[in-house]
């Protein structure tokens, strides 16, 4: 048998071993179709994380970010987007919006959304600018996405949580720390507040309809107790159409582009109809789960149970007929999802 020499073999070796100063090697890259769970973490404790489902290989890569980018994603994830082949994620204890694309995972810029706003939900207008909920702040920034650069802020009311484009508006709750009752809405062409439209206890949420219409979920006030629903508006009138009444406090619901929603109570999945605006079944009962998503090409359901809020949290894809597909761990507190397609 022919001997390496001893230097060529330290070389060999030298070559398997993680340099420590890069870190282990990059996950591999993901397919053109994948789903990102953007996972929350524990409020203070900076450990959110961002899981990415291959679909077309099957499997699950947990904390993405961190090991392409070798540092942590921050403090609380909010929401997360794809647009043009990027990854918006809004870090809202962080004060920032990270952008990662999505072929590899890799940071492509940091957002510094200013100390102490609070950033929560995002909508685009169009390729270049974002309108930006801050809880803190009381107001939506819109922000150049391409240069990061934060355009004169928009004072909208207590609170700004949930944010949604329709009819040339944007629509934003205003949740007012659990007791506002509003929406405020902004002229997108004047970037200015336009009208303001009354609704239920503490809104959160808020969804476009495959009908077009505003679909504003009111998780209820706790003190004093209020009933939840589902108030929808039409965006051309910005008049209140339809009042959905809802049982219990809910915090989260999907909307699908074929007229169904989804949306969680305690012990089951509720299905909507908002062709004719109204609960139409039981979806998956007997459980319970923290955020819901809808792929829109296949109408799967996702479902993040974030279990005791500590350990890792968990994901549950149905399809559109309530059958279990699949479930898989990811991490602490699963809170929104984003598809790739």
């Amino acid at each position: 048998m022919k001997k390496i020499p001893v230097l060529a073999l330290l070389i060999v070796l030298n070559g398997c071993i993680n340099d420590p100063a890069t870190g282990p090697p990059d996950p591999p890259p993901p397919s053109a179709r994948g789903v990102y769970i953007l996972n929350e973490g524990g409020f203070g404790q900076g450990n959110a994380t961002l899981s990415y489902l291959d679909l077309d290989s099957g499997t699950v890569s947990n904390d993405v970010f961190a090991a392409v980018n070798l540092r942590p994603l921050g403090d609380v994830g909010n929401s997360i987007q794809i647009r043009n082949g990027l990854a918006y994620i809004v870090v809202n204890n962080s004060h920032k919006i990270e952008i990662i694309g999505v072929t590899d995972h890799r940071s492509t810029g940091t957002i510094d959304m200013g100390t102490g706003r609070s950033p929560r939900q995002m909508a685009f207008v169009n390729d270049s600018v974002a309108l930006v909920t801050n809880l803190y702040d009381n107001s939506v920034v819109p922000v150049n996405v391409k240069t990061g650069v934060l355009l004169p802020r928009i004072p909208v009311g207590s609170n700004p949580d949930g944010i949604a484009l329709a009819g040339g508006k944007a629509f934003v709750a205003l949740s007012g720390g659990g007791s506002g009752t509003s929406v405020a809405v902004i002229s997108l062409s004047s970037l200015t507040v336009t009208d303001t439209v009354t609704v239920l206890g503490n809104p959160g949420k808020v969804h476009v309809s495959s009908e077009g219409e505003v679909y504003v979920l009111c998780t209820g006030s706790f003190s004093p107790e209020t009933p939840a629903g589902i108030v929808v508006i039409d965006p051309q009138t910005v008049a209140v159409v339809d009042t959905i009444p809802l049982g219990e406090h809910v915090f989260e619901f999907a909307l699908t582009t074929g007229g169904r929603g989804y949306i969680p109570l305690t012990d089951s999945v509720l299905t909507l109809d908002t062709r004719t605006r109204s609960v139409i079944g039981t979806f998956a009962r007997g459980t319970s789960f923290y955020a819901l998503g809808v792929d829109p090409v296949s109408g799967d359901v996702y479902a993040g149970d974030a279990r005791n809020f500590v350990q890792p949290g968990s994901v549950t894809v149905f399809n559109s007929a309530g059958a279990v597909q699949r479930s898989f761990d990811v991490g602490i507190i699963p809170g929104s999802f984003a598809f790739r397609h």
